[in-house]
């Protein structure tokens, strides 16, 4: 099948899994998400009224109605009432949290304040979107005095933890066949993950704050079984606007190592602009501009533009929806080593009255390069990939802070170069926030 007719269907694909399905996404929904933005508090009443008797699990969007027109005219000891209420009931609609986390800001109830952004950081999927809540729920700790600790843990079994070609041979044109060394072919493997982070406050002045961030990451593959640590420090800069928008700039510094060998070292700037669209709605954006040296490999050395876009969707009480696009460019010093690389996501999370957490998640992308591929004059070469996710934790099982949560991801990518061409299939464990 030719790459672009694959990159038209799978267009197509992703283009529909990003739709929000009909049944949870209903005109009623929607109505009540337009009322309750234009201030319309009795048709947003009567709206959630019908969506409750709909749903026949009691007043949840009354109360979640009533919430936000409290929140609105100032009535905040009101307004916490009925979006906690909200919250015991249907624990993962994040504009209840929103709603919450606002009030009791408001209130002064700073513990209760914080306790809601943890839950919404621990709701939401990595993206943009996360990045923002994380950023300011740092912000809040660091109010309160308190450095912040954070970390994260990964093991991936992998049918081809190292990503690379299953096949043996190499077409080499006029050349003939090649072989491709074992050591040059996809490993069965593990891949070992884990991170942490600490955050000290260092200024805080009204709707500024500014901190001081150290970060760590360690990589850890049996296939290869190189060591992989890097270290991190930022200073990012959070400042919150009005109606609930929020901008984070950090400038950062980084170094990476091969066991005891250094190979990156990275300085640059990193933003984020998250924005509330409508009650059910945020937007946030995301930009890296940075300078890369990799001592061992300088024509790899140059500039990195990473940027990001996400919706995030609360389709119903316990429904979630995220879509996100993102845009990667290596600027390397030797020109064919360039690469340009596109992603859409589209991801789903659901809460099953048992406590079951669900998620579906799909990816498709392009890699643009700036040479063809090997023994090839047909132009530059192009890799398409493709991913699915699905993703199970309970709330039931959590483990202090963290719920375990298992995964099956499948992974093919096609090109005309056989060292992008290969797919992988992985059973991964990792731990997420409880809430």
């Amino acid at each position: 099948m030719p790459v672009r007719f694959r990159l038209s269907v799978l267009a197509l694909v992703l283009a529909a899994l990003s739709a929000p399905p009909a049944l949870a996404q209903t005109a009623d929904f929607a109505a009540l998400d337009r009322a309750l933005a234009a201030g319309q508090w009795q048709e947003a009443e009567a709206i959630a009224a019908q969506l409750d008797r709909e749903a026949g699990q009691g007043d949840i969007m009354a109360a979640y109605a009533g919430a936000v027109r409290h929140a609105e005219t100032g009535q905040c000891a009101e307004a916490v009432l009925l979006a906690d209420l909200v919250i015991q009931y249907a624990p993962m609609f994040v504009p209840a949290y929103v709603v919450s986390y606002r009030c009791h800001d408001a209130l002064g109830s700073g513990e209760l304040a914080v306790s809601r952004l943890e839950t919404l950081q621990a709701l939401l999927p990595a993206g943009p979107e996360r990045d923002a809540a994380r950023q300011l729920l740092q912000s809040r700790r660091q109010a309160q005095g308190q450095p912040v600790f954070s970390g994260y843990a990964n093991i991936v079994p992998s049918t081809n933890v190292n990503r690379q070609t299953g096949s043996s041979e190499i077409d080499g044109g006029p050349l003939g066949v090649g072989h491709i060394p074992e050591s040059a072919r996809g490993q069965k493997g593990v891949l070992f993950q884990f991170g942490g982070s600490v955050a000290y406050p260092l200024m805080q002045s009204g709707t500024t704050d500014l901190s001081g961030v150290l970060r760590t990451d360690i990589r850890y593959s049996t296939a290869d079984r190189s060591f992989e640590p890097g270290f991190t420090v930022e200073l990012p800069a959070s400042f919150t606007l009005g109606g609930g928008s929020r901008v984070v700039i950090a400038p950062y510094a980084s170094v990476g190592f091969e066991d005891d060998a250094l190979v990156r070292r990275e300085a640059g700037l990193r933003g984020t602009v998250s924005l509330p669209i409508t009650a059910q709605q945020r937007l946030a954006v995301s930009l890296k501009l940075a300078g890369v040296d990799r001592p061992l490999r300088p024509e790899r050395s140059g500039l990195v533009a990473d940027g990001a876009v996400s919706l995030a969707t609360s389709l119903a009480p316990n429904v979630n929806f995220t879509a996100i696009a993102r845009a990667v460019y290596h600027h390397t010093s030797e020109e064919t080593l360039r690469t340009l690389e596109l992603t859409g996501t589209a991801r789903f999370d659901v809460l099953v009255d048992s406590g079951l957490l669900l998620g579906a998640e799909a990816s498709v992308g392009q890699r643009y390069h700036w040479r063809p591929a090997p023994f090839s004059l047909d132009g530059d070469q192009r890799d398409l990939f493709v991913s699915a996710r699905a993703d199970a934790s309970h709330r039931a099982l959590a483990i202090g802070p963290f719920m375990p949560s298992v995964y099956y991801e499948y992974t093919r990518s096609w090109s005309d170069n056989v060292f992008y061409d290969y797919d992988s299939h992985d059973i991964g464990l990792t731990l997420r926030a409880s809430f």
